[in-house]
């Protein structure tokens, strides 16, 4: 949800004694809050017509306008349609309009800059998302100092934190593949620094609370800080308890979690609430959660059932992830429905951006099932990978020798790959480095990865038993492969071990 709100500490600056005689700013207040409460409860057309009469009551107050404009840019993050852009585009035009004005009659008037930068920003959001990055450094840039001219006008103007520590935040984690955009924009990201500005939003800020406390939310869940991240989440749905992507979020949260009954519950509440409200936006969310939720606890019929209710609700295919036509093809096929299996395979998206590895990699394995069904120790595979995902390490050895037992070229090589993370996770450490030698005398046609990797866990087993300079050697050799999946993920992990060892300063 990609609303950016902002604060009214200081309304009054923004008009003439003439202009206060004349509008009811409390009314103006309360209906800008009642639009925002009906938004985030997903009445969306009452919120549209709710700013609409705030705009109606103060027709040069940037709220208004901000708001409705806004409305349309979360319209279009939920549902793709090129429309809300458009729509978007056009009425952000009028915001830049009034908060330009607004700036020209006074030049410290922190909150019209703060209106300001938050538009720019969104616009920079938005270009990217259609393609255009020079317009959205652009957009972006100018839109980034701006809030800190808000800020440093007014460090109460909690609000503008808001803003502020969304742009620090992300720009800190930008990938490296494209760190060149930092010498454009100018400025470098603080991740802490950032989430403590949105910190402050959630906690203290008057309209942005709730959209601050959602990114606050998801930032520190991504950092893996979850219990903090499910204290702000519970807040959310407390205070908009019908918002069903909240009550989807926090049932993809506990899929992570591995509370999958919790999870199941959360979703199918959601499913529930949304054909009593009558939803239609972003309604189809919550079938894929329940598909992947189904998919993690091996019940691959009702998986291939939400999976394929997904894709029949959703409105702009081009947004669905190659990891949810991969799990749904999956799913189809251990639930007998090869065809149907296929035909999600084939709409799979090709990835030529090195930091998707993941993404890569499930492309690749998708075109060799479209050549090549699922074998029977592949299926078991899956459901050991589930098994030890869930941390249920004594299952996911079983299915794992039964797969070993039965298969054959890369599958046996899985299979026993698949044993010795178990073995590491049981503490059989040493069980752990004597199945790397196996594997290291294997040669994988297209799963070449697992041997780096295999070695890397290898190391990581040789530490836990004191045996250092061997770990060492283990890492150093794991520098000697090349083109493989997910390569750049286990260099920079090995990197980082290898001083860690050495005693040399890591990248923090």
């Amino acid at each position: 949800m990609r609303v950016f709100w902002i604060s009214v500490a200081a309304i009054v600056s923004f008009w003439s004694t003439s202009h206060a005689q004349t509008v009811d700013w409390a009314r103006v207040h309360e209906t800008t809050v009642r639009g925002l409460d009906r938004l985030y409860n997903l009445d969306i057309d009452q919120a549209l017509a709710t700013f609409d009469t705030v705009r109606t009551l103060a027709p040069t107050d940037p709220r208004g306008h901000f708001f409705h404009c806004l409305t349309h840019f979360y319209l279009y993050g939920l549902n793709r349609q090129q429309s809300d852009l458009q729509q978007f585009f056009d009425e952000s035009e009028q915001v830049i309009e009034v908060c330009e004005r607004l700036v020209d009659q006074d030049e410290r008037n922190a909150s019209a800059r703060f209106y300001l930068g938050g538009i720019l920003g969104y616009r920079g959001i938005a270009h990217q998302t259609g393609g255009s990055l020079l317009k959205a450094v652009k957009d972006g840039r100018e839109g980034y100092f701006l809030l800190e001219e808000a800020v440093h006008l007014d460090p109460q103007l909690y609000d503008a934190h808001m803003g502020f520590g969304l742009f620090r935040y992300l720009v800190a984690k930008v990938p490296r593949s494209m760190s060149w955009i930092l010498s454009i924009l100018g400025f470098s990201g603080d991740r802490e620094g950032g989430l403590a500005s949105l910190k402050l939003a959630a906690d203290k800020g008057l309209y942005t609370r709730t959209e601050a406390g959602l990114f606050y939310a998801q930032f520190m869940f991504s950092e893996g800080r979850q219990d903090t991240a499910l204290i702000y989440l519970e807040q959310l749905r407390a205070r908009h308890p019908e918002n069903t992507l909240f009550i989807v979020l926090y049932a993809a949260w506990q899929r992570q979690l591995n509370n999958l009954d919790e999870a199941q519950t959360a979703a199918l509440h959601a499913i529930e609430l949304n054909k009593i409200k009558g939803m239609r936006h972003g309604e189809e969310l919550a079938y894929s959660t329940l598909g992947s939720i189904y998919y993690s606890k091996n019940e691959f019929s009702l998986a291939r059932e939400n999976y394929l209710l997904y894709m029949q609700k959703t409105q702009v295919k081009e947004r669905t992830p190659n990891m949810t036509y991969f799990r749904a093809g999956l799913a189809c096929e251990i639930a007998g429905d090869r065809a149907g299996a296929v035909e999600l395979y084939r709409q799979m998206k090709e990835v030529d951006d090195s930091e998707r590895q993941r993404e890569r990699y499930q492309y690749r394995r998708a075109q060799e099932l479209i050549r090549q069904p699922l074998s029977e120790p592949d299926m078991i595979l899956i459901k050991a990978e589930n098994e030890f995902s869930r941390k249920r390490y004594d299952r996911a050895l079983a299915l794992y020798g039964n797969a070993f037992q039965t298969a054959g070229g890369d599958a046996r090589i899985r299979a026993l790959y698949g044993i010795q993370q178990t073995y590491y996770e049981l503490g059989r450490h040493a069980d752990c480095i004597e199945l790397c030698a196996e594997l290291l005398a294997l040669t994988p046609v297209s799963e070449t990865w697992i041997i780096p990797y295999a070695r890397f866990k290898k190391a990581q087993a040789l530490e836990k038993l004191g045996r250092i300079p061997e770990a060492l050697t283990e890492l150093e050799a794991i520098q000697g492969y090349d083109e493989y999946d997910f390569q750049n993920g286990l260099e920079r992990r090995t990197e980082e071990e290898i001083k860690r060892l050495r005693g040399e300063p890591t990248g923090g």
